[in-house]
């Protein structure tokens, strides 16, 4: 690292901000990280997207109208989206924390640990 001519060195932000109350208003939506930004801390920022995408077309499928549509994808992706979001923050916290001691092994979860492999936006009720 020291070798490396400071020209050649970048950095970049990863910026943070609490999930949203709501991903829709009249006929647009947010999906993916529009609707629940991820820092690249438990890898689920693309898949997030892919599960958005299925759901949505799943609810909008099912719908009576695009309005009801809407209203189901929401309602089906909003609490993933902001859990997953939250857990991907905290564990960017403890990697990068200044006091390191303050979060332990034992405190850290995976994704595996925190359910998320679970999950299949196929079968997910809308």
């Amino acid at each position: 690292i020291a070798a490396t001519p400071p020209e050649r060195c970048f950095k970049w932000g990863l910026f943070d901000r609490e999930p949203l109350p709501q991903w829709t208003r009249g006929r647009a939506t947010l999906l993916g990280d529009a609707a629940h930004p991820m820092t690249p801390f438990l890898a689920q920022g693309a898949v997030m997207a892919v599960e958005d995408g299925m759901v949505l077309a799943r609810a909008l499928a099912a719908a009576s109208d695009w309005q009801e549509g809407l209203a189901r994808y929401e309602a089906a992706r909003r609490e993933r989206g902001s859990f997953v979001m939250r857990e991907s923050h905290v564990n960017a916290r403890r990697m990068y924390s200044p006091d390191p001691d303050q979060y332990t092994t034992s405190s850290h979860k995976s994704a595996e640990s925190l359910g998320l492999y679970a999950y299949n936006p196929v079968t997910v009720p809308v």
